[in-house]
């Protein structure tokens, strides 16, 4: 699978007092890439929920390796890709990538939650339709 590129620069924002990146930042823009990388291959967010009924890709698991810092007005980019499809549950891989380095690698554990027909306020797990999983292996 080829993966998504989310590219920008940091912004000041971003940072802690010392000018590097604060981590937390790092599952923001993960989870921005998540979406671009739906996007990308034709299927948008608002579109996709409501044609498969969904409630959201809520995250049950996520975590981050960090091998070095970003900072203040670095250029760096976030290469994201499906890396596990499960019955209810799929995994996206994250690589973040500071001029040629690889500082952070990390994943989110996500469920495809549907509406719950009995009430719709709730949601639960369902089957990751084969259609999804295919548009990713074009």
């Amino acid at each position: 699978m080829k993966p998504s590129r989310l590219e920008f620069t940091v912004d000041f924002c971003d940072c802690d007092p010392a000018r590097i990146v604060f981590y937390p930042r790092y599952f923001d823009w993960f989870d921005r890439a998540t979406e671009r990388l739906f996007r990308e291959r034709g299927m948008a967010w608002p579109q996709l929920w409501a044609q498969y009924r969904l409630a959201g890709f809520p995250i049950v698991d996520a975590g981050a390796k960090f091998h070095g810092p970003s900072r203040f007005g670095d250029r760096i980019a976030i290469e994201s890709w499906i890396g596990e499809w499960r019955s209810k549950l799929f995994v996206v891989q994250h690589r973040v990538h500071n001029a040629d380095e690889v500082v952070v690698e990390g994943h989110e554990l996500r469920v495809w939650a549907l509406r719950d027909p009995a009430n719709p306020d709730n949601m639960k797990a369902g089957v990751v339709p084969e259609e999804i999983k295919a548009r990713f292996e074009e």
